[in-house]
C-alpha cells in the first residue's frame, strides 16, 4: 500500500514537474516571444550549415577514412592530396561554432525562465543590463565555457569510441574467438560512452538554469550543483524525466534533419510546415524544464529546512 501511494505521488510529481515547465512560457509571453525568435534564428542557422556544409564534408571524411583503412598507396595518396586534414579542420570549427550558438542560446533561455519563475515581468533587453545582471552574466559565461569542454571532451571520448570499434570491425572481417571479442569490447565502451553522454546532456544544461538563476561563482560550484540535484534520490524521477527531455527527445526530431539531408537543401526545414518548429521546441522546453527542475529543488530543500531551524530554535528558548 505505501508503496503504491509513494509510485502514484511520484507520478504526479513527474506530471506536474512537465507541465509547470510547459506553462512558464505562457506567464510572461512578451518575453518568450522574443526568446522563441532567438532560438528559432540559431537552430535554422545551425540546421542550414549541417545541411549544406558539415554533412556533405562529413560524408567525405567517412569515405576517405575507409579508403585509409585498405591501406593502399595509391589511395593514400589521393586522399592526402585531397586535402584530408583541410577538411577535418573546417568540421571542428564549425563544430566549436555550433556549441557556442547553442551554449549562448541556452543562457538567454535559462535567464528568461528564471526571471519569470521568480516572478518578473522584464523584457529580454532588461536581463542584461545592470551590475546584477552583469555579475550573473559573467558567472553563466564562466560556467557555459566549463560545459563547453566537458561537453567537447565527451563528445571526443564518444567519437573514438565509436571510430575504433568501426576500424576495427572494418579492418578484421574475420569472425574468430579474438576479433569478435575486441570488437564486442569495443562495441561495449561506445555504449558506455553512449550512455554517459545522454546523462551528461542533462547535468550540462542544468547547470546553465543554474549559473542564469544564482548570482556570483560560477563554473565548478555550479557543475558540481547540478550533479548533486540531478543525482540526489530524493529526485530521481523529476532527474529522469529532465535527462528524457534533455538528450532523448531530440532523437525523436531526427527524421526531420534526415529528410533535410535527403533533399540537400536547408530550405526544406521551412518549405514543408513544421519542420524546423519541433527542432526549436525541444531547445526551448529542454532547458525551461532544467530551470523549473532546480527551482523546484530548491523549494524543496527550503521547506526541508524550516523545520530544523523551527526545531533549532525551540531548543534554544528552552
Amino acid at each position: 500500500m505505501a508503496a503504491t501511494v509513494a509510485s502514484t505521488a511520484g507520478s504526479s510529481s513527474c506530471l506536474s514537474f512537465v507541465a509547470e515547465s510547459l506553462i512558464l512560457p505562457t506567464r510572461n509571453g512578451s518575453l518568450f516571444a522574443s526568446v522563441f525568435v532567438l532560438v528559432f534564428a540559431h537552430t535554422f542557422v545551425s540546421v542550414a550549415v549541417a545541411v549544406v556544409f558539415v554533412h556533405p564534408r562529413a560524408a567525405s571524411i567517412l569515405l576517405q577514412v575507409e579508403l585509409l583503412i585498405r591501406n593502399d598507396v595509391r589511395v593514400r595518396y589521393a586522399v592526402e592530396s585531397d586535402g584530408f586534414q583541410v577538411h577535418a579542420e573546417k568540421q571542428l570549427l564549425f563544430y566549436l561554432a555550433y556549441r557556442a550558438s547553442k551554449l549562448a542560446t541556452q543562457l538567454a533561455v535559462a535567464l528568461a525562465a528564471s526571471a519569470t519563475a521568480c516572478g518578473r515581468q522584464c523584457s529580454l533587453a532588461e536581463l542584461v543590463r545592470g551590475k546584477a545582471a552583469t555579475g550573473r552574466i559573467r558567472g553563466a559565461l564562466a560556467t557555459a565555457a566549463l560545459v563547453a569542454v566537458l561537453e567537447l571532451a565527451s563528445t571526443v571520448l564518444l567519437t573514438a569510441s565509436l571510430v575504433a570499434w568501426w576500424m576495427y570491425s572494418a579492418a578484421h572481417t574475420e569472425t574468430g574467438g579474438m576479433e569478435s571479442f575486441i570488437s564486442g569490447s569495443l562495441l561495449l565502451l561506445f555504449l558506455l560512452a553512449l550512455i554517459s553522454h545522454l546523462c551528461l546532456a542533462a547535468v550540462f544544461t542544468l547547470a546553465i538554469a543554474v549559473s542564469a538563476a544564482e548570482e556570483g561563482g560560477g563554473g565548478g560550484p555550479h557543475f558540481r550543483r547540478s550533479w548533486r540535484l540531478v543525482t540526489a534520490r530524493t529526485r530521481r524521477k523529476e532527474a529522469a524525466v529532465l535527462v528524457l527531455l534533455a538528450s532523448l527527445l531530440p532523437v525523436a526530431i531526427y527524421p526531420a534533419y534526415a529528410f533535410a539531408v535527403y533533399c540537400r537543401s536547408a530550405w526544406a526545414l521551412v518549405v514543408v510546415p513544421g519542420n524546423l518548429l519541433p527542432s526549436v521546441g525541444v531547445l526551448l522546453h529542454s532547458t525551461v524544464a532544467a530551470t523549473v527542475f532546480y527551482h523546484r529543488c530548491m523549494c524543496m530543500e527550503d521547506r526541508q529546512e524550516r523545520p530544523a531551524l523551527a526545531s533549532t530554535k525551540s531548543s534554544g528558548i528552552i
